[in-house]
Order: C-alpha cells, then structure tokens, then sequence
C-alpha cells in the first residue's frame, strides 16, 4: 500500500513535469475570462487562489506549510532578522505561532540556533545541511517556475507591480513590509564597494545585500510613500 507521504511526493512531482504548473493548477479551480478585462476584485481572487494553492502543495509528510515558510524565511533573512520575533513579524502572526514552527524545525535538525557572546540572549537561527537538503525539495519551486515561464519583462513589471500591492496592504494594517537593501530608502551607496544602513549605522555585509531585511522600509520606485 502506498503511503500517504510517498503518494503526495508522487503528486507533486508529476505537476512540476507539467508545463506551467502552477497556471494548470488554478485553471481547475478558477474561472479565467477570456477576452476580458479583469477587474482589481478578480485579479486580487487570482493572487489568493495562488497562495491557497502553493499551500496546498506543501503538505507533502515532511513539513507543514508553516514549517516550509520558516525554512525559506531564514534561508532568506539577513544577519539583522534571523530571530523569532523577525519571522513572526514577516508571517504577520503571533511570537507564539512563530515559535512553534521554529521548535519543530529545530527538532528536526533543520534549524539550529546560536546565541550572541555579546549578551547570551540574542538568538540567530541558521539553516543546517538538512535544512537546505529540504529546499532542494521545496513545493514553492513549481510558482518559481511558473513565474519563470513568464519573458524578462513580464517578470520584471509583475515584480515590481506586487511590490506596491505588497507595500499598500502592509500600509493599511500593522504588518512590517520586508525587501531587501537595494530597494530600501536606508541605502547609503556612496561608496558601491561598502554599502551602508542609515537607519542602524553599520556597513551592510556583501551576503546581506540581497537578503530579506526586518528593517526595510520602501523607497518611493518600490512602493514607500
């Protein structure tokens, strides 16, 4: 008998063999009008549909969809944003739901974390060689390929469109916007070889650069007002 995990495996394998995985998957759920102007309602459906369905994929028995955020989150995050509360803020949920997946990825042996020798109760979580074998397996990889799909500039305009819906729907609640540095206002290049942060005041490291940042804050181009 096949197991359940092994069956969703299968599954998820054979969508990412399709041409357009992702663009196949929300055909079977949603209705695309053809020839017609969508609305921002429709379109913002779309976007959901989406996210519902990327999440969907992530139940394959290894990780929950929780779990799977949490390791692309800090194999994406900064030196200044690889603790709990960063990635909380980031999953726009509690400290408390936030731990929870952390804890369980840190059982697994996914993530481990170290403590800073300046006051012992700085926390940064890291990815172990475990954690970025799973990666390699991560569902979200059949939305990069759908996207991929798309040329250099539909890539590019979409990029930036989600960008300010992105920023707008941050600006209307509490939830902190995050980017990465060469999209934020702090970016003080004078000097392109020692970029710096203004809002901290420290050189940003090269392996910082394009990495997600808790402090970001958008420029005008990207969305800021």
């Amino acid at each position: 008998m096949v197991s359940t995990a092994s069956h969703a495996q299968t599954t998820f394998e054979t969508k990412l063999s399709e041409p357009d995985p992702i663009v196949n998957l929300i055909s079977k759920h949603y209705h695309l009008p053809r020839g017609e102007a969508m609305s921002a309602r429709e379109t913002a459906e779309l976007l959901l549909q989406v996210g519902r369905l990327v999440q969907a994929e992530g139940y394959d028995g290894e990780l929950s969809p929780a779990q799977w955020m949490a390791l692309r989150y800090f194999a994406r995050a900064n030196s200044f944003s690889r603790n709990p509360s960063a990635f909380a803020e980031f999953q726009a949920t509690t400290r408390g739901t936030a731990s929870q997946a952390i804890k369980a990825l840190e059982a697994g042996g996914y993530l481990v974390r170290h403590r800073a020798k300046a006051d012992g109760r700085s926390v940064s979580l890291r990815l172990t060689s475990k954690g970025k074998q799973a990666l390699a397996r991560d569902p979200f990889e059949a939305l990069v390929r759908a996207v991929d799909v798309l040329d250099a500039k539909e890539q590019t305009a979409m990029h930036h469109a989600l960008h300010r819906v992105l920023s707008t729907v941050a600006a209307t609640g509490t939830h902190r916007c995050f980017g990465v540095c060469q999209d934020c206002c702090n970016l003080m290049s004078a000097n392109p070889s020692a970029p710096e942060c203004l809002l901290l005041g420290v050189p940003i490291q090269p392996g910082d650069a394009d990495l997600l940042c808790v402090h970001f804050q958008a420029t005008r181009e990207h969305g800021g007002n």
